[in-house]
């Protein structure tokens, strides 16, 4: 009897991981266990993942009713690296260096960092305009998730 059906079905699930496609593989949404999180006074109940991408590399500063975007992130592990290669895009090298450059050109200020996600869902909750990500395992009570569509 030949193998040859659950090889090619094999083949074809490996296939879609490896292209990116929505749902599957390391750099989607749905492989990684975080949500994105803002001010409760921010408009949006959703968010796009190319704004968020934007707001992140400092290219979107003001939210849909004017009010000044302050994203904040963690300084590092796997949340942290998750959500800049899914969200921005980049390696965590790429995405230093980027704001290396910007800050020593005067182009821009790189998200405020917080160690400990408890710090981070606190500073979100009572700063206007915050917006931030943290483990789906968190207190986020007193904050708002956004949909990323």
């Amino acid at each position: 009897m030949s193998n040859q059906p659950v090889r090619t079905a094999v083949t074809v699930l490996l296939l879609i991981a490896a292209s990116g496609f929505p749902g599957f593989g390391p750099g989607t949404a749905a492989a990684i266990d975080l949500v994105i999180i803002a001010n409760p006074g921010v408009p949006e109940t959703a968010i796009d993942s190319k704004d968020l991408q934007r707001i992140y590399l400092g290219k979107q500063t003001q939210w849909q009713d004017d009010t000044s975007i302050v994203p904040v992130m963690l300084k590092s592990g796997p949340l942290q690296e998750e959500f800049i290669g899914s969200f921005v895009d980049r390696s965590l090298q790429r995405f230093v260096t980027y704001w290396r450059q910007m800050v020593f050109t005067g182009k821009g200020i790189p998200p405020k960092s917080f160690g400990e996600e408890l710090d981070l869902v606190d500073f979100v909750a009572g700063t206007p305009g915050a917006v931030g990500f943290t483990s789906k395992a968190s207190d986020v009570s007193r904050v708002k998730i956004l949909q990323v569509d």
